[in-house]
């Protein structure tokens, strides 16, 4: 048999076991198994333009309609002319190998593609009401490409596609390149995504890395070079540039609460930091029940003067009870600061919170962590030395909290500017007020330092107590002991 004949009836094997991924470069590749693997019932994709979203998105299609037998895909994008000349062109390109008997066919009557087996891929726009047309059915893989540009994209997912999924178990795949508008829905689905481990966003630089391994690119150096230069001018920061290839969010300054906490900041400030020897330690506290409780353990470099948050604790709904907090609390500190030199455990030196007065009392006299109240007066004052801070490199922040980084990140004002905008994904961001009672209760003038400090040479990884265990230390002292008796006993 011929080697061209090989490849047919390998392909034509493919075909017939539903296994596809073989049509998809790398960085599709990677798209695709990012997908299948995710546990989440909702993935989120943002990448660059010309990634190929679309062609992965029919791939894990056609795969799943040919494996199982009347299987029902809902795939829409923001328009039924896209439905056109986006998915169908690159489906009839798809399909020019696939055998005969499990080939697909598009009925442009009801738009849908049909399989032999009974499966069906229903296509629709989600303009002009046109998205009522896929509602119904028992749906196995939902399917929202550019879901970044589709009007009521909430009111789609949650009224009319989500609900035929409630049956199968089937998963839901938004996919799309950065929308314009950082107020779109399809960004707070991210937010909720990136919490859940269920977001993945590569840009153009990605694609160009990932192109290296094919033979037919999806994009190589020379068409990124005649992109930039010929739309951008050769400035890859240009503001469209960085949305379209790059992914990148465009916050509106005037909403946003800290502007100052860029993706330049995050990477260069957001990393582990040395505790110095001698340092005040702090908790702040902001109370929630419906909202987050929201507390973070810090401690003050004086000598570089940087406020370094090094954990974060958040508790919300029935599991917010004041013991399971107290127990919280107190063992979160214990794992921070227990002193390996003195074998103790070090306290902080202030307790801050909100003014809940129940459940500071509570705190106080039944599990003896004192809380201080802390002033709420001129909140915009404190929040712009909180941006003061920011701008200056003197806020730290732990790779562990997450959760205040999202926070940082995408809080905004409301309409009135008096208030946080609510979040589906982060609530009513209540770590930026968490970090802005901290930081108004730091006491920056004290100096940890005791006199003649480092005039001996003491090191923070130094042990004044070695811990040996029972068994050990009992025969290591034997042994010891042995060189201290004496020859002449009556003489001693």
């Amino acid at each position: 048999m011929s080697i061209e004949k090989q490849i047919l009836a390998a392909r034509k094997k493919l075909w017939t076991a539903g296994d596809l991924e073989w049509k998809l470069k790398t960085a599709q590749k990677e798209l695709y198994y990012f997908i299948k693997n995710n546990k989440n019932d909702t993935v989120v994709i943002n990448t660059s333009r010309r990634y190929g979203k679309t062609t992965t998105f029919l791939i894990l299609a056609m795969e799943l309609c040919i494996k199982k037998p009347r299987a029902l895909v809902k795939f829409s994008q923001p328009t039924q002319k896209m439905i056109r000349t986006n998915v169908l062109v690159d489906f009839y390109r798809l399909i020019e190998d696939c055998p005969k008997d499990i080939k697909p066919k598009f009925n442009g009557k009801d738009n849908v593609i049909e399989f032999p087996n009974g499966s069906q891929i229903q296509l629709a726009g989600t303009d002009g009401g046109n998205a009522e047309s896929l509602r119904g059915g028992s749906c196995d893989l939902a399917l929202i490409d550019e879901a970044g540009f589709c009007d009521n994209l909430t009111y789609i997912i949650q009224s009319i596609i989500g609900p035929t999924t409630d049956t199968t178990g089937g998963k839901m795949i938004l996919a799309s390149t950065t929308p314009p508008n950082a107020e779109h829905e399809f960004i707070e689905r991210m937010k909720v995504a990136a919490i859940k481990d269920a977001l993945i966003v590569r840009t153009v630089k990605d694609a160009l890395e990932f192109s290296k391994q094919d033979e037919e690119p999806i994009i190589d150096q020379h068409r990124y070079n005649k992109i930039l230069n010929d739309r951008y001018n050769g400035n890859e920061q240009d503001s469209a540039f960085q949305t379209e290839y790059m992914c990148k969010i465009q916050n509106n300054n005037n909403s946003t609460v800290v502007p100052e906490f860029t993706d330049d900041y995050e990477q260069d400030c957001v990393v582990p930091w040395h505790r110095p020897d001698f340092c005040d330690k702090y908790v702040a506290m902001d109370i929630g029940f419906v909202d987050y409780t929201f507390v973070l353990f810090a401690f003050y470099d004086f000598q570089n003067g940087v406020v370094v948050i090094e954990d974060e604790l958040i508790m919300n709904g029935p599991t917010m009870t004041t013991d399971a907090l107290a127990d919280s609390i107190k063992e979160r500190e214990k794992n921070l600061w227990y002193n390996k030199r003195t074998g103790q455990e070090e306290k902080p030196t202030l307790r801050v919170s909100d003014n809940n007065l129940i459940v500071i009392n509570d705190l106080n006299r039944l599990h003896q962590l004192y809380f201080m109240p802390t002033q709420k007066d001129n909140r915009d004052m404190q929040i712009n030395q909180l941006r003061m801070l920011i701008q200056s490199n003197r806020v730290i922040i732990h790779p562990r909290c997450k959760t205040l980084v999202q926070h940082l990140k995408h809080a905004s004002w409301d309409k009135t500017r008096k208030d946080f905008k609510r979040s589906e994904a982060h609530g009513h961001y209540d770590g930026v007020m968490a970090l802005c009672y901290l930081i108004r209760n730091i006491d920056m003038n004290r100096n940890p330092y005791p006199n003649g400090y480092k005039y001996y040479g003491i090191s923070p990884d130094d042990l004044f107590i070695n811990e040996i265990p029972e068994s050990e230390g009992k025969k290591t002292f034997k042994e010891w002991g042995k060189s201290f008796v004496p020859k002449n006993k009556k003489k001693y």
